[in-house]
């Protein structure tokens, strides 16, 4: 059985106790125990309700905890978990409604246009037990109760989380938070488990399982598509909801950088080395008009020498990071730009790259997503916009930077083919937890067409099964005229 403990990325040293990595026979045993009990709207309203108080009582020793794991400040932190707690309280908020079950009862019409109709009553279903892949960069919004979780649980499914290995003990915290929440409301504490260990054999092992259902996972492309690989090549292939990044393009016109250059390029660089770079949103490739780049970039390099970044998440990723900017810096077809790095810890120089359209398009590397604080910069005239962006694969986002002077729809038109998400005179870093979010984008972005953030993230997790010719004894709660649950309910369309 293998060991391993915590690192700190601002000193690169091992600290916390020895954890133990789960067995095969473990993690089979875990998922065999994991199981989600069916609950009225009204109770999965009060279980995720008691989950997100339980976590928000815990917040200092939590937040103090990720910081030593993660190297991200404490504002950041609280942010995450703010973001966490209101995420968890909005799908109790929907599911106290009973909207998300989507009720649909079409009555027994022996005159129906097409001939007689049966009785048929339809509602969404939990999937069962699904697995959970805990994110390296969002160590509380994307990790343990972040939305993957959040949104199985209020679809009403059993959770079984594998702990990322960079923030162990920050996952035991919040996993013994989310547990008093499941105590307190009554529940099984296998409503919710998690896995750890270091040992990539667990991914297979959650994977290939039977018993579960359905995976959610945010992290890189090559793990996103192992897990796809897996779950198709089972006995009885399960879907994967899979979000893994991107290079997120953002098109700037040279009236925008008329208008605000200093103030865009300054905007452009912070974006682009939020989080060191960690952002799954990241904006990867910036595309400038050849008639106003020169001034833009000139503010971007200046404004890149001041600075450096935080520590990187671990080192896997720092080694990944340098490694990939080493080879690029070779290349003599691209000017660097650079900053500083920082003295201690796992420590990164920023590094932005420059060049010609042509030159980027046809090097393979430059439209890859390079986790870490760095970002492209490609060189076109601003007529060929259009066509630049439709030789992109799907996205994230996309943005455009620019005025109302701008004739931008077409842009708009062939960015939306791209991108989940598409953006006016913002920077894609953001993403809001709200009803109307995407995110999650076309292939290979994605590895559907869902989103992971918003409430419509709990659909990923829920089927639709229809009742056909069924008494009311038979039928369940939602469906019953009676209506005892008290939901909403579409009746003969």
């Amino acid at each position: 059985m293998s060991t391993f403990r915590a690192v700190n990325p601002h000193t690169a040293e091992e600290f916390g106790p020895e954890i133990e990595g789960a067995t095969s026979a473990q993690v089979s045993e875990i998922i065999e125990a994991a199981h989600a009990p069916l609950l009225s709207p009204k109770d999965r309203s009060s279980l995720l309700s008691n989950i997100a108080t339980a976590i928000e009582a815990d917040r200092a020793a939590i937040v103090d905890i990720a910081m030593q794991e993660s190297g991200l400040p404490e504002a950041r932190l609280n942010g995450e978990l703010t973001r966490t707690v209101f995420q968890i309280n909005t799908f109790a908020k929907l599911v106290g409604t009973g909207t998300h079950l989507d009720v649909k009862i079409d009555k027994a019409d022996p005159n129906y246009g097409m001939g007689p109709r049966p009785d048929i009553r339809k509602q969404n279903q939990p999937l069962g037990t699904v697995a959970i892949f805990a994110a390296s960069n969002f160590p509380l919004a994307f990790s343990t109760a972040g939305g993957d979780s959040a949104s199985a649980l209020a679809a009403g499914c059993a959770v079984v989380l594998k702990a990322h290995p960079s923030h162990p003990n920050t996952t035991r915290a919040v996993y013994a938070s989310i547990q008093k929440g499941i105590a307190s409301s009554g529940q099984p504490k296998e409503l919710f488990s998690i896995i750890e260990g270091n040992d990539p054999h667990i991914t297979h092992w959650l994977a290939t399982h039977p018993k579960i259902t359905a995976i959610g996972f945010t992290g890189s492309g090559g793990v996103g598509k192992l897990l796809m690989e897996l779950s198709a090549k089972r006995e009885v292939p399960i879907p994967v909801f899979a979000e893994m990044g991107a290079i997120n393009p953002v098109f700037v016109t040279s009236s925008a950088i008329s208008e605000r250059g200093e103030g865009l390029a300054k905007g452009s660089v912070d974006s682009a080395l939020m989080g060191s770079g960690q952002f799954c949103t990241k904006p990867g490739l910036f595309i400038l008009p050849s008639s106003s780049s020169a001034t833009f970039l000139s503010e971007v390099e200046k404004y890149l020498a001041t600075l450096s970044v935080g520590p990187l998440l671990n080192k896997g990723i720092a080694d990944r990071y340098s490694s990939a900017i080493s080879a690029l810096s070779k290349k003599n077809d691209l000017k660097v730009f650079s900053g500083n790095t920082a003295a201690t810890g796992i420590a990164v120089a920023p590094t932005f790259f420059v060049a010609d359209w042509k030159v980027v398009s046809s090097t393979p590397e430059l439209l890859e997503e390079h986790f870490g604080p760095t970002t492209v910069f490609a060189i076109a005239d601003e007529k060929d916009f259009v066509a630049i962006a439709s030789t992109l694969e799907g996205q994230l986002t996309a943005t455009i930077q620019g005025t109302e002077t701008d004739s931008v729809k077409p842009l708009f038109s062939v960015l939306s083919e791209r991108a989940g998400r598409v953006i006016w005179n913002a920077f894609p870093t953001g993403v809001s937890v709200t009803a109307a979010m995407q995110h999650g984008g076309p292939w290979p972005s994605s590895s559907s067409h869902t989103t992971s953030v918003g409430t419509d993230a709990m659909y990923r997790f829920m089927r639709p099964v229809a009742y056909q010719g069924l008494s009311q004894e038979n039928l369940p709660e939602a469906l019953q005229d009676s209506n005892p649950w008290s939901v909403p309910q579409e009746i003969n369309g």
